[in-house]
């Protein structure tokens, strides 16, 4: 059976999409939480693609989908189809996407708990407007960049955030190599924000 697992590593999230066991930490979206399910659906004009994991080693590509519920949210999804109804994130209020920090930071993945079985790992999210630059830390002590998008978030979120997606490498997986972390910087090169995640 697949398994399917998403983290949100942020302050005040509304976590959803979360299928055959999860784990994160938060509000589930459901019957009588904030944005509860029936409201999160895709309606026209609403959702907007932000960023793409590329497919890689026969690990198909996917999208990451911004989205502004009708009653006030701003949702980032990881989604197979470009669809909210199937993507895998959380949610803020349309006041405070970050939840009152400079990141927001979803991490995915297929397989685990364990890292021996996980075979695909994705990091998507948002930057502040003033970030210029992602890194995720490894378990290794080394870094990853990270591409920032710069396709415009304003229409649905309020400001020019900088959406990003991130593909763990299946050499990285191979050699037990997983995120712990990641941080943005501003264009002075100073560190503004830093989460941590993992996996297992």
């Amino acid at each position: 059976m697949r398994r399917f697992r998403v983290i949100i590593v942020a302050g005040a999230v509304t976590i959803a999409g979360l299928a055959l066991g999860g784990i994160a930490s938060g509000l589930h979206r459901s019957a009588g939480t904030p944005s509860a399910a029936p409201d999160i659906r895709e309606r026209p004009g609403t959702v907007e693609q932000v960023a793409q994991f590329a497919s890689e080693n026969g690990r198909p590509g996917r999208q990451v989908v911004l989205q502004r519920t009708d009653d006030g949210y701003v949702c980032l999804w990881d989604t197979p189809d470009g669809t909210a109804e199937h993507g895998l994130g959380g949610c803020n209020p349309v006041a405070d996407p970050l939840g009152g920090r400079k990141l927001l930071v979803s991490l995915a993945y297929d397989g685990g708990p364990a890292l021996s079985t996980v075979h695909d790992a994705r990091l998507s999210g948002l930057a502040a407007p003033d970030v210029t630059a992602a890194r995720v830390v490894m378990t290794d002590g080394t870094t990853r960049s990270i591409a920032l998008s710069r396709g415009s978030t304003r229409a649905l979120a309020g400001k020019d955030y900088r959406a990003f997606a991130y593909r763990v490498r299946q050499s990285d997986l191979g050699k037990g190599i997983a995120p712990v972390s990641v941080l943005v910087l501003d264009a002075g090169g100073r560190v503004v924000d830093r989460q941590v995640t993992g996996i297992g």
